[in-house]
């Protein structure tokens, strides 16, 4: 029986079922359909990092973190040329409008400020906080 596939009903029916609960599974997804400023909002409660990472949750989520309205930057545990890269990513990718700007660190980023205001004047934030030591 060269060329044919017996499946019996069993197994016809199991395919089914499995197509509609993922299917099902699928449609309970109703934050990726959100609008992006709801999403923004939404990432605008994490810390950086953790909004970030959800550029990896799928798709619709993958530009999602450039809707923040809130943008609040720690240089932690960043090494300084990875915090200026980030500072200037963020701020050069973001899509939306920033309500509130704050940057922190114990860097010298006296080279990177003048670059960073003028990107961020591009944007009217009503608020900017910044403490660098």
């Amino acid at each position: 029986m060269l060329g044919q596939f017996d499946m019996d009903s069993e197994a016809i029916s199991a395919c089914k079922m499995a197509r509609e609960e993922a299917t099902s599974v699928v449609s309970l997804d109703r934050i990726s359909g959100l609008p992006p400023e709801i999403k923004g909002d939404i990432l605008s409660r994490l810390n950086v990092e953790e909004a970030v990472r959800t550029s990896t949750l799928s798709s619709s989520w993958k530009d999602a973190w450039t809707n923040v309205p809130k943008v609040f930057l720690r240089d932690g545990n960043f090494a300084q040329t990875k915090f200026v890269t980030l500072v200037d990513m963020v701020l050069s990718l973001h899509k939306g409008t920033i309500e509130e700007f704050g940057i922190s660190g114990k860097g010298n980023y006296h080279d990177e400020f003048a670059r960073w205001m003028l990107m961020l004047s591009r944007r009217s934030p009503r608020s900017v906080m910044i403490k660098l030591n």
